[in-house]
C-alpha cells in the first residue's frame, strides 16, 4: 500500500523494478535468480498490465537491465538518476502517447517497443522517474542493513524506510540492542 499521490500503476512498476534489480548476484545472496523464462514469468506475473510473452532470449535482456535500474537506486542526485534512466527511454521506447489501456482507461504508454525488457525498461524508468520527480531521489535507495544490498522503493507516506524487509529492519534492532 502507498501512502504517496501517485497511481497504483506507477508504484507497482516502480516495486517491479526493484523485484527485477534484486533478482541480482549479490554478495549476501550470490544465486542467480533470473534463470529462465518461468522466473521472468514469476517476475512479470505482479505487472499492473497484461504481461509480455518471454522467450529464452527475454533472459538476458532482462538480466541486462539489472545494472542500470541498479544505478537509479544507487543515485546519490537527480543528474546521476537522469543519467541512469534515459538510456531505458532511448532503447527503443522513447515516443509516449496518450492512449486507452487494456482496460479502456487513459493512460501515458510507450509507442514502439521491441520485446519484453524494452516493455520493462520503458515501463519501470517512467514509474521511477514519476516517483523521483513528485517525491524527489531519496525515496529509491540500497536497503540500509549492513549485509543486504537489495533495492528499496519507498512508497511510505513519511518517507523514512531504510530496510528492505521488515526481516532487515527486524535483525538489525536486534544487533544495535545485542551490542548496547
Amino acid at each position: 500500500m502507498s501512502g504517496l499521490r501517485l497511481s497504483p500503476e506507477l508504484v507497482a512498476w516502480a516495486e517491479l523494478a526493484a523485484a527485477l534489480v534484486n533478482t541480482r548476484p549479490r554478495e549476501t545472496d550470490p544465486p542467480e535468480k533470473l534463470v529462465g523464462p518461468a522466473d521472468v514469468e514469476a517476475l512479470l506475473a505482479t505487472c499492473p498490465e497484461p504481461p509480455r510473452v518471454v522467450d529464452e532470449r527475454d533472459v538476458p535482456a532482462l538480466r541486462a537491465l539489472r545494472p542500470q535500474l541498479l544505478a537509479a537506486f544507487e543515485a546519490g542526485s537527480v543528474e546521476a538518476f537522469a543519467a541512469a534512466v534515459n538510456p531505458l527511454f532511448d532503447q527503443g521506447a522513447t515516443h509516449w502517447r496518450v492512449a486507452r489501456d487494456e482496460r479502456g482507461e487513459w493512460a501515458l504508454r510507450p509507442l514502439t517497443e521491441n520485446g519484453a525488457a524494452t516493455w520493462f525498461g520503458a515501463r519501470a524508468a517512467h514509474a521511477l522517474a514519476e516517483l523521483v520527480l513528485a517525491y524527489g531521489i531519496e525515496r529509491l535507495h540500497v536497503c540500509s542493513a549492513d549485509d543486504c544490498l537489495c533495492a528499496v522503493v519507498d512508497v511510505s507516506r513519511n518517507g523514512t524506510r531504510r530496510y528492505c524487509s521488515r526481516t532487515c529492519a527486524s535483525r538489525m534492532n536486534v544487533r544495535r540492542h545485542r551490542r548496547r
